[in-house]
């Protein structure tokens, strides 16, 4: 197995979609727990211990997402490969334990582990799978959250991913490649909290009225510098890969993530759509091959739209939702300048949980970059992706997924044939 894994979203989701069901990648996401999970998860009720523990309070959560996928065309060479990823999540509701109104506790961990085929077979800077990570055991989630003002805003203190609250799609939360996740351009080559990293950080949540919310955070700058480079010079630090590297250096400067959102969920055709915009105050190097000048800080912004287009009837989970998402990102201090991804999904085909889903990404390179490969150089302008996929769910407790992706460009150039992958994913909840 590779010592160095793509370090990217996805959210999960199912903890990012497809990993837990995704979202609650989608919102909560490490592990979004069924809606009754005491009895919807392959161990059950545990005897009847799990609904004792879930009235008082506790509930604990775990799954793990298995899956195959080849590349039987382009890319670097033919390849298959398996990946894995177990999650683990303890909610604590403070009130019910403690006595302390409105207060919530949570510490979650994963532990990726298999081999990454973006890095030995395709070449795609997309990452083609959202579980691709470094083979290590994580803590990720560990924070107390507060509600404030009748739950009108709240106040999470601790270490928490930046991407299971920040520049979420609901509806790409189904997809598998990483484009859906965390878009490309925000995290290259700004340090950011993504899967399977974590952060040191403070996030203020306001809705003000129903439906209308605010969210501003502050992170550590660098929250493994032995997974992301300095991008001043390039260098990693010691390789503390198991989210406990908990320093706060005034030299790798501080992350700021800020959303506006609106999210409808009664009545017919029910949408989301979001605003934000992402800034990182340390000093960042020129990407362009030939500029050797560096720049104070980073920013990048994002706007994204999830909308029902048609429902089997009002408040059915049978129907047709879309999303669109686009990022933009200072050309001078980011490896990609925009994105765009775009999809639909039905719901309901065959039963009324199993969802089929059509994408389109497309990352841009910034201008001027050079790529080495075999000696010879290349200039990246953009890998476009497209993916179909079939959430499948066989049991309350398992979810099987085909996917088809279609990658042009890996890597953004043409030093690798445009590139087929086919494979399927499951998930068993715990």
């Amino acid at each position: 197995m590779p010592a160095r894994r793509p370090l990217r979203t996805a959210a999960a989701i199912l903890c990012s979609g497809p990993l837990l069901t995704h979202p609650a990648f989608a919102e909560e996401a490490c592990c979004a727990a069924p809606q009754d999970a005491a009895f919807a998860a392959l161990t059950g009720d545990w005897g009847g211990s799990r609904s004792t523990l879930k009235r008082n309070g506790v509930e604990l959560f775990a799954d793990y997402t298995g899956e195959v996928f080849g590349n039987p065309s382009g890319g670097k060479k033919r390849g298959l490969v398996f990946n894995g990823l177990l999650k683990i999540a303890l909610d604590v509701n403070l009130e019910k334990t403690l006595g302390w109104p409105d207060a919530s506790f949570r510490v979650s961990g994963l532990s990726p582990h298999g081999t990454s085929g973006t890095l030995r077979d395709v070449g795609d800077a997309s990452v083609f799978s959202s579980i691709d990570a470094y083979d290590s055991l994580r803590l990720n989630d560990f924070w107390l959250e507060q509600r404030l003002f009748e739950g009108k805003a709240s106040l999470r203190v601790g270490q928490m991913p930046v991407d299971t609250e920040f520049g979420l799609t609901d509806v790409g939360a189904l997809f598998i490649n990483s484009s859906y996740g965390v878009p490309s351009p925000p995290i290259t080559p700004m340090p950011f909290a993504a899967y399977p990293v974590a952060a040191l950080g403070l996030r203020l949540r306001v809705e003000p009225v129903k439906g209308l919310y605010g969210m501003a955070g502050i992170y550590d700058g660098n929250p493994s510098p032995g997974d992301f480079p300095d991008p001043t010079d390039g260098t990693t630090g010691a390789a503390k890969r198991h989210g406990t590297d908990w320093a706060l250096r005034a030299s790798e400067g501080t992350f700021y993530a800020s959303e506006l959102g609106f999210h409808r969920s009664e009545g017919a055709f029910p949408g989301t759509y979001r605003l934000g915009l992402l800034h990182h105050s340390d000093t960042f190097a020129d990407v362009r091959k030939d500029a050797a000048a560096t720049h104070s800080g980073s920013t990048s912004g994002y706007y994204g739209i999830d909308q029902t287009l048609w429902q089997k009837s009002e408040g059915s989970k049978e129907g047709v939702s879309a999303f669109l998402r686009g990022t933009l990102a200072e050309k001078k201090t980011s490896t990609m300048s925009n994105s765009l991804q775009l999809g639909a999904v039905y719901t309901g085909l065959f039963s009324t949980e199993d969802k089929l889903g059509v994408a389109f990404a497309r990352n841009k390179f910034s201008p001027g970059q050079i790529t080495a490969i075999d000696g010879q150089e290349y200039q990246p302008n953009s890998e476009t992706v497209a993916e179909l996929t079939y959430l499948i769910p066989l049991r309350p407790y398992l979810r099987v997924q085909p996917d088809l992706q279609y990658i042009h460009r890996p890597g953004g150039h043409t030093a690798y044939p445009n590139a087929w992958i086919l494979g399927v994913r499951a998930t068993v909840d715990f």
